[in-house]
């Protein structure tokens, strides 16, 4: 049993219209612009998904409601492969990363500058590829000078195991990053990926217009020992 309080509609408008707390619209609409810089995407997006949410009043005229929406309490936008992963992952993960433009309380959001994700991940790559190149260095100088300054075996016996455990950590912390790189990388290509089938999908919805390229027809050859008709 819910523990909401139960409300009726009251009359609120002057055309009689009927208001109520939880009296809402859902609008989704396609959006075009130029270079939109979206939450979570490194791609400035030309064409967009909006979906606002808004208060909503209740009218009756010639034995049917009307719906009207009112005040915006929620605007968010996303790119078309967001949007995809939104309305075909319900239920599933933590949520899909939109970008909020509008709220009750805020009717103009600020802008998301561009700054590509990709970008940190190839900032961090090279932040641990100079710091292992960094400690190989520091190995290797400490064992030349146990060499030379004749520091004796066990000294430069340990000089050498720092070197090699500054090589060993070299590969597996190299390809963690790497590997983080990549998967944004491939990330990066699914979202335009998914941003050119949807709006090639759009354009064929609009115009009617057939793909520009079809596979041939053709009999398979028969079998050998095979009856045709």
């Amino acid at each position: 049993m819910s523990s909401r309080p139960v409300q009726d509609p009251v009359i609120g408008t002057a055309l009689g219209d009927e208001v109520h707390p939880a009296f809402g619209v859902a609008v989704v609409t396609r959006r075009h612009g130029t270079g939109r810089s979206l939450f979570q995407s490194d791609l400035l997006h030309n064409e967009t998904v909006s979906l606002s949410v808004h208060e909503a009043t209740r009218g009756r005229d010639l034995n049917h409601d009307s719906v009207h929406p009112r005040r915006v309490l929620v605007e968010i936008e996303m790119s078309l492969s967001q949007w995809g992963s939104l309305v075909s992952s319900m239920g599933l993960g933590s949520g899909v990363p939109v970008t909020i433009r509008r709220t009750e309380h805020e009717p103009f959001v600020s802008e998301i500058p561009h700054q590509p994700r990709t970008a940190e991940n190839l900032r961090e790559v090279r932040e641990v590829t100079d710091r292992m190149y960094a400690r190989v260095k520091e190995a290797t100088a400490a064992l030349h000078e146990a060499i030379h300054a004749k520091k004796g075996v066990s000294a430069t016996k340990e000089a050498l195991r720092a070197l090699e455990n500054a090589v060993a950590h070299v590969g597996s912390n190299a390809q963690f990053a790497v590997d983080s790189l990549v998967e944004a990388s491939e990330q990066v290509v699914a979202q335009a990926r998914a941003d050119i089938e949807a709006h090639v999908l759009e354009v064929v919805r609009l115009t009617g217009a057939g793909p520009s390229i079809e596979a041939s027809l053709f009999d398979a050859p028969a079998l050998p020992g095979t009856a045709t008709s």
